[in-house]
């Protein structure tokens, strides 16, 4: 533990945009849950930009805890060195993305029940559990390295965290790519492209955090040849939505959704930070089309047999949440850092 913070270190112009983030989106946040509904949900539209938001730092987390994974199990050095800054990285995002989605569900109380009430049918309820183990085995790897306790239990935790982040990652794509009320179900396909979206977010959010070193060297070329991964397979996502014979179709993917991408892996290694960031943009906007595109077709008596579409804008309300989540993960990893990692000393390999 760091004991030399002091109350400058929160006077900081990072500090106060988080504190700022932190009261705006939490007083949305509570709002929406003590007292009236605030999202623009209805009847036909029920994931909103909260969820999106969600399931784009969870994502991240999961990226993060790969890494971490990989590290321990091939001795990575340069991953070794930076794996409590890690930890703390992956452990806020996770609990920012668990804020975000207790806003979404109307109550923290309701995220508990759902945990609670096991349905192993349900692909939410494993994607829940899942991301719940997930942090669970973070924090038990973070509290043993701040206890400087390193041994046989090192490996078996990385490998539970491998399998079960990666899991969680092909369960969000399990949830809302399968949906059969969706116009855009799209099978087997979303589950396999969600593990690279986790990786792909990961990696820009390392590279964009963490010091400038062996870490991120080692980064910037996975980040650019994921880049390439993920350009092929929302290509064939496009490839497909222009052939295929259903009719009202609504792609979630275009040409303005695979440029960032193209240019992430052409000139990440020129400027790692500022295409790590824009990456985190572009990944958001897929993350946000996926989940709310195919939902856009109201099935019912009352509209045509293919639906019709409706215009969905996120409102401010759902805007202040996606601060609010941000603005956790930020709060969580900068005390982290400035209690844990400041005075962090690394075991050999």
């Amino acid at each position: 533990m760091n004991s030399n913070v002091s109350r400058k270190d929160f006077m900081t112009p990072s500090w106060l945009l988080i504190v700022l983030g932190l009261m705006i989106g939490g007083a949305i946040g509570l709002y929406e849950m003590f007292f009236g509904h605030l999202f623009a949900a209805n009847n036909a539209l029920v994931w909103t930009l909260p969820l999106v938001t969600y399931i784009f730092l969870a994502l991240m987390s999961t990226g993060v805890s790969i890494v971490i994974a990989f590290g321990l199990l091939a001795q990575k050095n340069a991953i070794l060195e930076r794996t409590r800054a890690l930890l703390v990285l992956a452990i806020g995002l996770l609990l920012g993305a668990f804020t975000a989605l207790a806003t979404e569900l109307g109550s923290i109380l309701n995220m508990i029940w759902i945990l609670l009430s096991p349905n192993p049918l349900s692909p939410i309820w494993w994607m829940g559990a899942l991301y719940s183990a997930e942090l669970v085995l973070l924090i038990i790897k973070l509290v043993m390295d701040v206890m400087g306790r390193h041994g046989p239990l090192d490996r078996p935790l990385a490998w539970a965290t491998l399998v079960v982040a990666s899991a969680a990652a092909m369960m969000i794509g399990a949830v809302f790519g399968t949906v059969i009320g969706r116009a855009d179900y799209a099978g087997m396909y979303t589950s396999l492209f969600t593990l690279p979206v986790a990786l792909v977010a990961g990696f820009a959010v390392i590279i964009l955090t963490q010091p400038q070193g062996r870490l991120t060297e080692l980064m910037t070329p996975a980040y650019r040849m994921l880049a390439v991964l993920w350009i092929i397979l929302l290509g064939l996502k496009l490839f497909y939505d222009a052939h295929s014979p259903v009719p009202a179709l609504q792609g979630w993917v275009d040409f303005w959704t695979i440029l960032p991408f193209v240019i992430i892996a052409l000139f990440a290694g020129l400027a790692p930070r500022i295409l790590a960031a824009f990456g985190l943009v572009a990944t958001l906007w897929v993350a946000y089309n996926f989940v709310i595109t195919g939902q856009l077709v109201s099935l019912g008596p009352n509209v045509g047999w293919f639906g019709e579409i409706q215009a969905y804008r996120p409102n401010l309300p759902e805007l202040a949440i996606l601060v609010l989540g941000i603005a956790v993960a930020a709060a969580l990893i900068k005390l982290g850092n400035q209690y844990l990692v400041a005075d962090e000393r690394q075991p050999s390999t």
